[in-house]
């Protein structure tokens, strides 16, 4: 465990792949989930592209630290993030973002636009209207605490099988090993509550979308079932120069077969605009 506190006094816990001489990329996660969701072995992929990568767990979640007052949204969120890289002496970073995080990613570049090189949005939205899934969202966080490990572990396995992709085998081994993780290093559900109504509570940001000028790559599945693909559409309408790409088959997840192609993605995104 590595904490670190902002210059507005919040510990957050993170961890690095790869050379810390390389340009910085950071990955901010979604919605009650652990930075080990973002899995270590594409961590070192990203890494062996040239880059130094940084994971963290968001307020609320993890081993960061907790608000259980609550009463904040995604812009404390990104407050947040800037505040990691200034706790870290990085200047700037390239950022990527999955679900709740990419939101969080496109808050930060709004709000600290000199903090972001470039922009990977993977499937998320300008604003909850999109979240197709609503429903699947607010009756995972209403369902009794689990009372150990191996009801944490099949809690988790439900949540997740509506992420599911249509065109890919869903790592259920790797998920039930994430699981076991994230309870043994915090269990914390009233945490997830705090972080949906901080969603509910954060403005539209598609008025706004048309400031970013960074470089910005921006992916979904075509079989997500909790953020509508539209939501992707309608950035990359709205945000100058984005590329879109809309994968087949793929859900709310990154399957394994599809990381070369991501991370390819993510990659060559941050080389344009490059002199």
């Amino acid at each position: 465990m590595t904490l670190v506190t902002t210059p507005t006094g919040v510990s957050l816990n993170y961890d690095t792949f790869g050379d810390p001489d390389r340009p910085p990329l950071l990955l901010i996660q979604g919605l009650g989930a652990h930075m080990l969701g973002w899995r270590a072995d594409l961590c070192r992929q990203l890494a062996d592209e040239g880059f130094h990568v940084l994971r963290f767990d968001n307020r609320d979640v993890g081993l960061s630290q907790k608000f259980p007052q609550g009463g904040y949204t995604l812009a404390d969120m990104a407050d947040d993030t800037a505040g990691l890289l200034t706790a870290l002496d990085i200047s700037a970073a390239h950022i990527v973002g999955q679900s709740m995080g990419g939101m969080v990613a496109q808050q930060l570049a709004l709000d600290h636009p000199t903090r972001v090189l470039s922009l990977a949005l993977i499937y998320t939205a300008p604003s909850t209207a999109f979240i197709a899934g609503r429903d699947l969202v607010d009756e995972r966080t209403q369902r009794p605490r689990a009372r150990d490990q191996d009801e944490a572990i099949a809690l988790y396995l439900d949540n997740e099988a509506v992420c599911a992709s249509p065109g890919y085998a869903q790592d259920i081994a790797w998920l039930r090993e994430l699981g076991g993780q994230m309870y043994q290093r915090n269990y914390d559900p009233d945490g997830v509550v705090r972080q949906v109504v901080a969603l509910d509570n954060s403005p539209d940001r598609t008025p706004h979308l048309h400031r970013i000028t960074i470089p910005t790559t921006i992916m979904h599945g075509d079989g997500d079932r909790l953020i509508d693909p539209r939501a992707s559409r309608a950035m990359h309408e709205l945000i100058p120069d984005s590329t879109l790409t809309i994968h087949h088959g793929m859900g709310h997840e990154l399957p394994r077969p599809l990381w070369p192609e991501i991370v390819t993605q993510i990659r060559d995104n941050t080389t344009r605009g490059r002199a």
